[in-house]
């Protein structure tokens, strides 16, 4: 295709994720014409599903799962779709897989019980982090309270030992895909308070009930996309220079095309504003931001079996590991279509140094790793195996959601979505609710388009 020369529209949007892609249905909306130009071949960001191999359905190597009740925008969407739901899988018991492979099997969504009776020091520290993250400020940018210190070195300053912060380095893997060492304490708690706290993300007491979508959740961004006019979405269109003026941008993709507009949107992490050249140069507290902005290291590895024998045993599938590889497993199957699945989140610390094994020996990891906790060689005989290493995706480069290290919140951190010129940013770190999940993306796309309409209208 040849390259484009001067196509004008309104609203240039960059990124064909969720929150640019409802960027740009709230601007279609609205009667502003919208251009989205996104650099993969595909629309939808880190929501991505593929057919399964040997059985119907589909496998989600992004975003999988949303609740009916606390994520409203993102369940209503899919039902503005028409996208079917099946309820997540909890039935069964959970294994805790310890520092010497020791197995403990507990309760679906309770603390397991710990070695030297720490997971009552664990249940403190739970309650510790709830009374912090309730003194956050999610609208403003002004108070940093333990910006200063790693999640690590608040633990241990409220007596946490190996076993409570391993059960903490559980939760940043699964979460931001790093350890407790990478992050500062705010930025956790700000994380953990944007989902309405960590006891009910944590926990199998929560409010409403956790879904996903026959179709895939890549459904809700190929539905969006197909919402748009005509033309409206350029995917292979990597913008490689961004260029203001007095009287709105020019932008030009790597193919040579250039568009211009009056407004831009940039629907994408705040680490890969660096791909970008933009003139004049970013902002010096923006480019700091972006220079010191963070993302995780995350794999999604799934196995599909011919039968669920986990479940044969009395096991949900769940699984906790503070040795890895993975740090998290869980029961993603598609019942209906006797598509039996494992699911592994590979992440953090451990997820870095498999990723460093060939091939094989990854496999033969995570399969291990089933076969211990799960106590099966079955476990070895999956019909499908499939690794997502998002960090390896140029248009990704990790998951799910970028973190900051100490001080760059207290510095630069009230930035993150303040507009620069033309130039506004949205993405589901910028969320003020649910942040780093598929809700917190659609949230942010209507807040960057109201922001756009009210300086155009």
């Amino acid at each position: 295709m040849s390259p484009e020369r001067g196509l004008a529209t309104e609203v240039i949007v960059v990124g064909a994720g969720l929150s640019g892609l409802q960027a740009a249905r709230s601007l279609v909306d609205v009667g502003i014409g919208t251009v989205v130009l996104e650099a993969r071949s595909r629309v939808g960001g880190k929501t991505l599903s593929i057919p399964n191999k040997n059985a119907a359905g589909v496998a989600d190597l992004g975003a999988e799962w949303l609740n009916d009740a606390t994520q409203p925008r993102v369940y209503q969407l899919a039902a503005r779709l028409g996208l079917e739901c099946t309820d997540v899988k909890v039935q069964g018991d959970s294994i805790l897989q310890g520092f010497d492979g020791a197995l403990i099997r507990h309760n679906y969504g309770e603390q397991a019980p710990l070695p030297n009776g720490e997971d009552e020091v664990v249940k403190r520290i739970k309650e510790t982090f709830e009374e912090e993250y309730s003194k956050v400020r999610l609208e403003t940018f002004d108070d940093f309270p333990h910006d200063g210190i790693t999640l690590e070195e608040f633990v241990r300053s409220r007596g946490g030992g190996s076993a409570t912060l391993a059960t903490v380095a559980v939760w940043t893997r699964v979460m931001l895909g790093c350890e407790p060492s990478d992050l500062s304490a705010a930025y956790f708690f700000i994380y953990c308070k944007s989902q309405g706290g960590l006891m009910k993300m944590r926990s199998a007491k929560v409010q409403g009930k956790y879904v996903t979508i026959k179709t895939g959740a890549q459904s809700l961004s190929e539905g969006l996309a197909k919402s748009l006019p005509s033309g409206a979405v350029r995917l292979n269109s990597a913008v490689e220079l961004v260029t203001q003026k007095e009287s709105g941008v020019e932008v030009r993709t790597t193919d040579g095309s250039v568009f211009t507009g009056r407004k831009i949107i940039l629907a994408f992490s705040t680490p890969l504003y660096s791909k970008i050249a933009f003139v004049p140069p970013l902002p010096a507290a923006k480019a700091s931001l972006v220079g010191s902005t963070k993302l995780g290291y995350y794999t999604k590895v799934l196995a599909t079996y011919s039968k669920p024998w986990w479940r044969e045993k009395g096991f949900s599938g769940a699984s906790q590991s503070f040795v890895g590889p993975a740090a998290a497993t869980r029961d993603t199957s598609e019942d209906s279509h006797s598509s039996f699945r494992l699911t592994s989140f590979i992440a953090g610390g451990p997820g870095e140094q498999w990723a460093q094994l060939a091939p094989a020996e990854r496999r033969e990891g995570v399969l291990a790793q089933f076969c211990h906790m799960f106590g099966s060689n079955d476990a070895y005989q999956p019909t499908e195996y499939i690794e997502q290493q998002w960090s390896s995706e140029e248009w990704s480069l990790g998951c799910p959601c970028p973190y900051t290290p100490p001080g760059v919140l207290t510095r630069v951190g009230d930035c993150l979505i303040e507009p620069f010129g033309h130039v506004h940013c949205i993405g589901t770190e910028t969320a003020v609710d649910w942040k780093g999940y598929m809700e917190g993306a659609l949230e942010s796309g209507v807040r960057g388009a109201d922001e756009v309409f009210k300086l155009l209208r």
